[in-house]
């Protein structure tokens, strides 16, 4: 099996981690967490621990409702999955992993990756225009993608 993949998981200046987890609790728990679980990666990154072994530490979610595996870069202001192919030579750490669905795509990047090229564009100018005017971050970005609003107030289907 191979990951579904979209460019809107992590755009260089947004990163979502919507699928990596569920019920999270809010903000800063969800921050504490990736915080911890950055500081055991760098630990046994430094220690020579190889990153299969790394993210069999835990097998469930935190508390907060997030993944054990999920790490903060700090040099690119993004969240992201050390076991993801993207970050591993296309060699994906995610196959079998108890906590990993890497067939899980949402809604938003599957119709993202369907539009042409113009309203890819537009979609792309308007997630921009949100995080210019403060409304996204990693945590709302990746909320609002998990829950299809943003699909939703771009595609002009939100009814209040």
């Amino acid at each position: 099996m191979k990951y579904i993949r979209s460019s809107l998981c992590q755009l260089g200046w947004l990163s979502c981690f919507g699928c990596c987890g569920h019920s999270f609790r809010d903000k800063k728990s969800v921050a504490k967490a990736i915080a911890d679980n950055t500081v055991d990666f760098h630990r046994a990154k430094n220690s020579g621990v190889p990153v299969n072994e790394w993210m069999n530490r835990e097998k469930d979610l935190h508390p907060s409702g997030v993944c054990y595996n999920l790490v903060y870069d700090h040099e690119k202001d993004e969240v992201f999955c050390p076991l993801h192919p993207e970050r591993n030579g296309g060699h994906d750490h995610r196959i079998d992993h108890h906590s990993c669905d890497i067939l899980h795509v949402c809604k938003t990047a599957f119709f993202f990756e369907l539009w042409d090229k113009e309203r890819q564009d537009a979609f792309l100018k308007f997630l921009r225009k949100k995080k210019r005017a403060g409304e996204l971050d990693w945590y709302t970005y990746s909320l609002k993608m998990a829950d299809d609003s943003l699909l939703e107030e771009f595609e002009g289907l939100k009814w209040d």
